[in-house]
This record gives structure tokens, sequence and C-alpha cells, in this order.
């Protein structure tokens, strides 16, 4: 009789405290994750701690304004778990279900991409292919769209050039300055952008800097002044509280200048060196679904199919 040999699982840390974590690095806050989740703020930053203590490293730290902002070390291991998740949570979507997996479509996109512009349209969708189900990830770095990966397409913002994979333009952006009407109220003159506070979003490729150049003032000193946030998500939600003005993508900010929430105190655009890409594998993934969805993102881009 031979010797059964198995492989052993390394040892992981403790996965109520990885969610939590994920959570918080995915959400901007405690309290967001501890709302998702269903927990206690309190239980959640000690759940976080307790993974610190148990990795022998910090993962989250106080940003300018108090908020909390992952290490370098956190924001290797939450892309990790973000990944991992995804990956579970795929699996429990598609096992056993045989022909329901040709109905749906996954797909992997930023916070931002998806608050902001893709979930508002998706009841468009379902009301047009009622027996496709949607199904959408976010993480802040691309995810190679495959069967490896579980994802059968990424929305992107970027240049197009991720290796190993195909890129389709999407749309192209540009990029605005918006504030909450009680600021915007303040600024009559572009030289009144001196006096406000400056909110900076990490991910774009254009800076305060580049837009005072635009409004015709030279490039100063006090440009690079402000805070600092790691999304666009997170930038329109601070000048929405009135925390300071904003450069952001025009297609994300669509809905909180229909709404009034922010105005755009100057009509001055500058094309952002970005553009929003539909990122698919090498070797095409096809289902009813999927051709459904691409063309009606297409569609809602504003491209013919």
């Amino acid at each position: 009789m031979s010797a059964r040999h198995t492989l052993s699982v390394p040892k992981l840390p403790p996965l109520e405290a990885v969610r939590m974590f994920e959570a918080v690095v995915r959400l901007g806050s405690t309290v967001a994750a501890a709302k998702e989740l269903g927990l206690t703020h309190g239980a959640v930053s000690r759940r976080v701690r307790s993974l610190e203590d148990h990795l022998g490293t910090s993962l989250l730290a106080r940003g300018r304004g108090g908020r909390l902002v992952p290490t370098e070390a956190g924001k290797h291991f939450a892309d990790a778990a973000n990944r991992a998740f995804i990956l579970i949570a795929h699996a429990a979507q598609t096992t056993g279900r045989g022909s329901a997996r040709l109905r749906m479509v996954r797909i992997n996109t930023t916070a931002s991409f998806a608050s902001l512009w893709l979930l508002p349209r998706l009841p468009n969708f379902r009301a047009r292919h009622p027996a496709f189900e949607i199904w959408v990830s976010e993480s802040q770095s691309l995810i190679e769209p495959g069967a490896h990966s579980g994802i059968d397409m990424a929305i992107r913002t970027g240049r197009g050039n991720w290796p190993g994979v195909r890129a389709e333009k999407l749309m192209e952006d540009s990029v605005i300055v918006v504030a909450a009407p009680r600021i915007a109220a303040r600024l009559q003159t572009p030289a009144d952008i001196k006096r406000a506070t400056l909110l900076h979003d990490e991910v774009t490729a254009i800076s305060w800097a580049d837009f005072t150049e635009a409004l015709g003032l030279a490039r100063p000193d006090w440009a690079t002044r402000g805070p600092r946030l790691a999304s666009s998500l997170l930038l329109l939600q601070a000048a929405v509280a009135g925390e300071g003005i904003a450069l952001v993508p025009a297609r994300l900010a669509e809905a909180h200048l229909e709404q009034g929430s922010l105005v755009q105190p100057f009509t001055v655009r500058v094309d952002d060196r970005l553009a929003h890409w539909l990122v698919r594998p090498q070797r095409e993934l096809s289902s009813p679904a999927i051709r459904a969805f691409t063309t009606w993102l297409r569609r809602q881009a504003g491209k013919k199919s």
C-alpha cells in the first residue's frame, strides 16, 4: 500500500481580519468598512490591528487630513487579498451551475469608475437583457482578464499599453475643476484659486500645475499644496463636503453636476492624457452575455458597435 502524500497549505493569517482590512482599503475608512460588513467601527479597527501584529508590519497610516491610507506593505497585501476574494467569489458563483456561466458577465474596474459611471447605467442593460447576470468587482490595479483570473473583461483608465491583453478605447475624457456651490461662489477669477484648498487626485495624469497654466497663470509653487486622495471617488466626496476644489475626469463628475451638488467655477477643460479602455484577454472569451454587454457598453460610451 503506497503512502498518501498531500500538499500542506501554508499558514494563513486570520481570514476575517484580512476581509476587514481589504474592505478598509477599498472603501477608504474603517467606518465605511464596518457599515458594509455589518460590524462596529471598533471591531474593524481591532481586527486590522491584530492583522498588523500577525504580519509584523504596519498596513495603514494616517495621511493628510487624518484619512487612513495604506502603507506600501498595505497596498501590496490589499491588492493580493482583493484578487484572492475575487477568485473565491467567482468559484462560488460558478460551481455547479453549468450553463448559468454563459448568462454571466464578470467585469473588473476601479471603485471610482464602477460607482460613478458603470453602476448607474446597469439598470438600462438589465432592462434590455433580463436573462443575463452582471458581476462587478473592483481593484485599484489591473487584474488581467481571462480564465485564470475569473474576469471576462476589465474597464481601466490609462494609455491602453498593458502587456498581454487587448485594449479598446471606449472614450476619451477631459479634466475639469469642480467645487461645492458655496466654495465655487468664492472663485470669481482664476487667481482666486490661490486662496482655495486644492484637492489632488493621485491617479489622474493632470496636475494643478498643468491646470493653472491652462487658466493663464504661471506654474506656481502653491499648486502642489493640499490633501492628496487615492481615487476620483474620494476626491469627489471631499469636494461635495466642501473640503476644497478638485480636478476630476468630466465623465465621472456628470451625476454630481446634474444634481447640483458640485458646479464648475471655470469652463476650462484640459485634455486628459488618459482614456477609458475596455480590456479583454488575448484569447477572446465569448458568450451571448459577453457579446451583448460589449455592444451595450460601446453604445453607452458613445461609440457605434
